[in-house]
């Protein structure tokens, strides 16, 4: 072969290669799903792509937002499902793919996070694979931080937090995921500072280029962002929404879209992912979120407040005829008030027994009994000493056939007395401990008493709460643990709340301390299809 043929063939192999090159890039800026799919490899190495419909639904929406079809958006799906990797991490790098000018500003609740996605995206733009695909993307060296690095063709990617640093910025597209922390979504400081910071600050960012928002999260309350945005009197217009549930709700109305979606769901219940999220995975999470979680994070559709944080129902009755069992760590937990005056609150008290069950189905398991249930307007003195009078008493313990006390499992008195340290149980706290009774503390941070009763809630959901049966009315609590149960069925919008505040400390402290858990439910075994799929591969969604 001559110099010019084998010159030749190579300009020829050069121009084939080139011309695949430029279709495989055409094909992957024409569709952002096969965008993703071929770069998962670059975000999750090691963890094969599993695509589903949902998917499929997602990027079909952030492609009519970039290509000015939509121009506000609001996705709310499941937490695992892979929302952060798709909006925060592909979108961008897929825009860039097909025009390097565009400009990004990304904000979570959480720095770390907001850095994570932002390093991920920037990993995916200097993979090999997107180099050689498009290699007009370039990072500027001089502008390449953590939290903002640009491109030599003028976009760029700003990674902040909620209520962080959004001034002089302009972008052409505002990506908020998750801007709500979970631990601190019940609490209306914490809530309504994001809510404070999207009006003020993230509203004025883009103007100059009219940019687009997307707003991607769980719903975690009634006036979380989705449900401010949904409040606002222009969101039927101005804001395209997309609400994928965990279990489909064949007669639920969803918002209104204006680019419309199917979900292939038929069955009343069916899971939206059960190759990711299988009936035990799910029922698991449920039983840890509680009700009223569950119903915002997995159904995306917060229950309003009042309507059954503490769900009473959840407490069982302890048959009159049965005997106090056998207990191996006594609370009393007070919610206190230093005034004798009825136009304030009173001191509350409630005091709890964990025992653990000795045979039956329940064999092994533990639960919590309510001994005693008070409340009282009393001033400091009387309090003080009504509290060490209480320490003193004898709770518990079993029975013989006659009805003496059982030598081998005698009454005990309280191992622990709880009282949170805010002004009024401070002084308290001192006193109890000169007299070396074993006071704690209870500090909630900055979980008010909302986010409290939804911590407890798992808890109480697990049915592992006991109070007594009445003698005299069969089927009945006893009469003074009744008033427990109607302030936690009135909460938060009742007139009082001291018992449930006692009820809330001490399930939260009875849970840090391990006596107290839900139990995990037994493994499912996978169905055959999809067992060699599943089995020794970690969860890349999690």
């Amino acid at each position: 072969m001559s110099l010019a043929v084998a010159v030749r063939a190579t300009q020829v192999a050069h121009g084939i290669m080139e011309l695949l090159r430029q279709r495989e890039a055409e094909e992957l800026s024409a569709s952002f799903h096969a965008f993703v799919e071929a770069f998962w490899p670059v975000v999750e190495p090691g963890a094969p792509f599993e695509d589903n419909w949902h998917i499929r639904v997602v990027c079909e929406h952030l492609e009519a937002v970039y290509r000015g079809t939509i121009k506000n958006l609001i996705i709310n799906v499941p937490p695992g499902t892979s929302k952060s990797t798709l909006v925060s991490v592909m979108f961008p790098a897929w825009v860039w793919a097909q025009d390097a000018s565009k400009r990004f500003f990304g904000a979570s609740y959480s720095e770390p996070l907001a850095i994570r996605d932002s390093m991920l995206c920037r990993d995916i733009i200097q993979s090999d694979l997107f180099r050689r695909l498009f290699p007009h993307v370039e990072v500027k060296r001089a502008d390449n931080q953590k939290t903002k690095y640009g491109l030599t063709a003028g976009g760029w990617r700003m990674a902040t937090t909620v209520a962080g640093r959004g001034t002089g910025e302009h972008p052409h597209f505002k990506i908020v995921d998750d801007p709500h922390n979970v631990k601190q979504s019940e609490s209306d400081v914490q809530r309504v500072e994001a809510l404070n910071w999207f009006d003020g600050t993230l509203s004025s960012r883009g103007l100059i280029l009219d940019a687009a928002t997307i707003v991607i999260m769980q719903r975690l309350h009634q006036k979380d962002l989705t449900g401010h945005i949904m409040a606002q009197e222009g969101y039927g217009k101005e804001w395209h929404h997309v609400v994928i549930p965990m279990r489909y709700e064949p007669d639920r109305e969803l918002p209104r879209n204006h680019l419309p979606y199917k979900d292939p769901r038929r069955k009343e219940g069916e899971l939206l992912w059960p190759k990711m999220f299988n009936e035990r995975k799910v029922k698991s999470l449920a039983a840890a979120l509680g009700t009223y979680r569950a119903a915002g994070q997995l159904q995306q559709r917060p229950a309003p407040e009042g309507g059954g944080i503490l769900v009473v129902e959840h407490f069982q009755l302890w048959a009159a005829k049965r005997p106090l069992p056998d207990l191996f760590y006594v609370l009393q937990s007070y919610d206190t008030a230093f005034t004798a005056t009825t136009a304030n609150d009173p001191t509350a008290c409630t005091v709890w027994g964990v025992g653990e069950f000795e045979d039956g189905p329940q064999k092994g398991e533990r639960f919590a009994i309510l001994l005693d249930c008070w409340t009282e307007h009393m001033a400091y003195p009387a309090l003080r000493d009504k509290v060490m009078d209480d320490w003193g008493a004898k709770y518990g313990g079993l029975k013989q056939a006659n009805g003496v006390d059982d030598p081998t499992h005698p009454p005990r008195r309280a191992d622990a007395i709880l009282v949170e340290e805010k002004g009024s149980g401070i002084s308290l706290l001192q006193d109890l401990r000169k007299a070396k009774v074993p006071a704690h503390g209870y500090n909630p941070g900055r979980a008010d008493k909302v986010a409290r009763a939804h911590i407890a809630s798992p808890l109480l959901e697990a049915d592992i709460f006991y109070v007594l049966e009445s003698k005299k009315e069969p089927g009945k609590p006893v009469m003074w643990a009744r008033p427990l149960l109607t302030q936690c069925e009135e909460f938060p919008n009742g007139e009082h709340d001291d018992l449930v505040d006692t009820f809330t400390q001490a399930t939260i402290y009875l849970r840090d301390a391990d006596f107290l858990s839900i139990r995990e439910l037994p493994d499912e075994a996978p169905d055959t299809a999809d067992y060699h799929a599943l089995k020794g591969r970690s969860n890349p969604y999690a």
